[in-house]
């Protein structure tokens, strides 16, 4: 079984150092020594099933062999090169992302992170629109933790860093399990839709760039939208003359059992932020954009290790085997196995409000009760600690206190079985936690 090195002492010091732990460290938090496909270990010598696929970022399971031979082959070639040079495998993924990105995104640049993306992404939106002044995002947005992508995204508890912080504009979206009163979700969409129009005409000074949502809203709830919200965005950037910039940062690769979120919900974006899955579990992002959208001019976008090689090599590998291993279809298969699974569930436990998809992008709401959806976090937070005591690893919302999601977002090539085991154990926590509750 893994083994790890590291002394008692020297771990011990180690969780006291890290700059983002509570004063002391976290003594809960597991230490993980080693990954193959959806399986982790911690120092323990305790095997887990991760239905986190580490932040959704390994579509393709952990370690995948391909991706280690391709990284390993690349450090023996060359490991840094600055964005005035190319490299073969920078070529190679530039021509293979844009092959099977939808219709018209036909180039791409590339970044470590996702944040790093969506900024890379609104550069080139206020590049395209000069003289705008604002970039509209949704209010339950998450879209990273950049300054400037923090601007963008639901608002950050306790905020210090406004100062420093941009014009992003928020506006209020349709929620397919929290329709505003009265309404069906299209009539939702289509008021949404109404008061978009009214912001960018009266509700800021100066002309506005862009548009930014994610088509399943990921940190800020797992929202899913209904079908005339995505059209009407579409139809509002080209009423306006805003470019539209789908965030697949979570829901492109195959997640949602299609290769981008966009081409399963029939939106043509001018731009679409991609990242995680990408990198085969290496740090890799980037944006896919219209041709003629591509006027970025000298500096405005070169990081030192905007194209790390070793990311780029790996990623190559990484998206080569979605491809020909069917990832995305199984994606499909699977999301269809674990939403059936959960419906059946919340047949079962009043605790769950609501099962959320499409494909892997599996979650479920935990409320107190079905009449006012009232969020359940900490049974939430129970089925989360219950579930990894049993060597299942779910994914639990955090962000901005939100707290009451349970994710289901495995590897995209989690076996048939591994899938069952840990959707069994979701049931047994499910059912304990349900008496408990039902006895108090």
């Amino acid at each position: 079984m893994p083994s790890t090195t590291i002394t008692a002492t020297s771990a011990e010091r180690g969780r006291r150092a890290l700059l983002h732990e509570p004063a002391g460290g976290d003594p809960d938090k597991l230490t993980l020594v080693k990954a193959l496909g959806s399986l982790v270990w911690d120092d323990q010598g305790r095997e887990y099933i991760d239905c986190t696929a580490q932040a959704w970022s390994n579509n393709l399971g952990a370690n995948d062999p391909r991706v280690i031979a391709a990284a390993a082959e690349q450090l023996t070639q060359i490991t840094h090169a600055r964005p005035t040079f190319h490299t073969p495998a920078l070529l190679e993924l530039a021509d293979l992302l844009t092959s099977i990105s939808p219709p018209g995104l036909d180039r791409v640049g590339f970044t470590l992170h996702g944040s790093m993306a969506v900024e890379m992404a609104f550069k080139l939106a206020m590049r395209n629109r000069p003289g705008s002044q604002h970039i509209i995002t949704l209010q339950d947005a998450y879209h990273g933790r950049s300054i400037t992508t923090m601007a963008a995204s639901w608002p950050h508890p306790h905020n210090v860093f406004g100062p420093l912080q941009g014009s992003f504009t928020r506006v209020p979206h349709p929620d397919l399990y929290r329709t505003r009163t009265g309404l069906t979700s299209e009539q939702d969409a289509e008021l949404c839709l109404g008061l978009l129009r009214d912001t960018i005409t009266k509700g800021v000074d100066g002309q506005v760039a862009a548009l930014i949502y994610e088509p399943i809203q990921g940190n800020g709830g797992h929202n899913e939208f209904p079908a005339n919200w995505h059209q009407g965005l579409r139809q509002v950037c080209d009423e306006f003359g805003l470019l539209l910039i789908v965030d697949e940062v979570q829901t492109g690769l195959g997640r949602t059992g299609r290769m981008w979120g966009a081409e399963y919900y029939g939106v043509e974006p001018d731009m679409i932020v991609f990242g995680k899955g990408v990198g085969g579990g290496f740090p890799l992002a980037g944006v896919l954009a219209k041709a003629e959208h591509a006027n970025f001019i000298a500096g405005d976008d070169q990081l030192t290790f905007g194209q790390f090689p070793i990311s780029i090599a790996a990623g190559l590998a990484a998206v080569r085997a979605i491809i020909d291993d069917g990832l995305v279809e199984r994606a499909a298969a699977h999301g269809e196995y674990a939403t059936a699974r959960l419906l059946q569930m919340k047949e079962r436990f009043t605790l769950i409000g609501d099962v959320r998809g499409p494909g892997l992008m599996t979650s479920i709401e935990i409320v107190k009760d079905h009449e006012t959806k009232e969020p359940a976090c900490s049974e939430s937070h129970q089925i989360f600690v219950q579930a990894q005591a049993r060597g299942v690893i779910l994914g639990e919302s955090r962000y901005a206190g939100l707290g009451n999601l349970i994710k289901v977002k495995p590897p995209l090539d989690i076996t048939s079985e591994q899938l069952a085991a840990a959707l069994d154990v979701l049931e047994v926590v499910l059912e304990e936690i349900q008496t408990e509750f039902d006895r108090v």
